[in-house]
């Protein structure tokens, strides 16, 4: 049974859109702008083979010939298209969703295209420490942003930019407060137990697949979406180390040491 929905948001994959919409607080995605990245000729027969049932639905969308109904696809039939895929591309958008949309979508806890009221914030604060770094005016600071950025004002900043925008304007100065050496041991400990789960899961996710069990896609997803955040902290306790007075002689850091170094 199709339904109207009236959330939707468009993503941009190297110049080819992604529509998306927001179903019962998850991201689904329009089928036809899938398989379109992934080469399937044919999207309807790409999407009975490949995906499951209920994570398949329909939703009129504004298109130019007018309001259409099309085939959306849930985030798990996503990753399955994907897997089944045999272009090369395939590999580049599977890093793009993993590692650049979802995650950003999971920081700022919402499916909007632009920055929230924090992040604006952050970007006002980090235009006024470059100009009192550098002497610029605010406003050809401003200019810069947008020109870089191609948007009118900096509130219509895509949040998937929100990290280049403030790498851009040279960074916030705030500084976190400093961690003890006990508990930068116990965040070197997570960082050991999280990467040891994923070597797991990365192992059993080819049996499940062999099986056709359903957690196959779920355990696929979280041996390589949980990769680059359990490095992040990794590289976050290597840092950390060089500013932080570690006891190297404690047992608990001389069992985890040899899998931060």
């Amino acid at each position: 049974m199709s339904n109207i929905s009236i959330n939707f948001f468009t993503f941009n994959f190297n110049n080819s859109p992604v529509r998306t919409t927001e179903i019962n607080n998850q991201l689904w995605f329009l089928a036809n702008d899938v398989c379109s990245i992934l080469e399937y000729k044919n999207p309807r027969r790409a999407i009975e083979l490949h995906c499951k049932e209920k994570g398949v639905t329909k939703r009129y969308t504004l298109t130019k010939g007018g309001n259409q109904e099309m085939t959306y696809i849930s985030e798990a039939n996503l990753f399955r298209l994907i897997i089944k895929s045999k272009q090369e591309k395939a590999v580049i958008f599977e890093e793009w969703v993993m590692e650049d949309l979802l995650p950003t979508i999971r920081k700022t806890g919402s499916y909007s295209l632009t920055i929230n009221a924090e992040q604006q914030q952050a970007i006002q604060q980090a235009v006024n420490e470059r100009v009192y770094r550098t002497g610029e005016r605010h406003q050809a600071i401003y200019t810069k942003l947008h020109q870089q950025f191609k948007i009118p004002r900096y509130q219509d900043l895509p949040a998937i930019q929100f990290d280049s925008a403030i790498e851009f304007l040279g960074g916030l100065l705030t500084k976190p407060e400093a961690l003890t050496g006990d508990e930068l041991c116990d965040f070197a400990w997570l960082y050991k137990a999280a990467e040891h789960m994923r070597r797991e899961i990365e192992e059993i996710e080819p049996a499940l697949r062999v099986l056709k069990s359903e957690k196959a896609t779920l355990y696929y997803t979280m041996s390589r979406e949980y990769r680059n955040l359990i490095q992040v902290c990794k590289k976050i306790v290597q840092n950390k180390m060089k500013t932080t007075q570690v006891n190297t002689d404690n047992l608990s850091w001389q069992r985890v040491l040899p899998f931060i170094q």
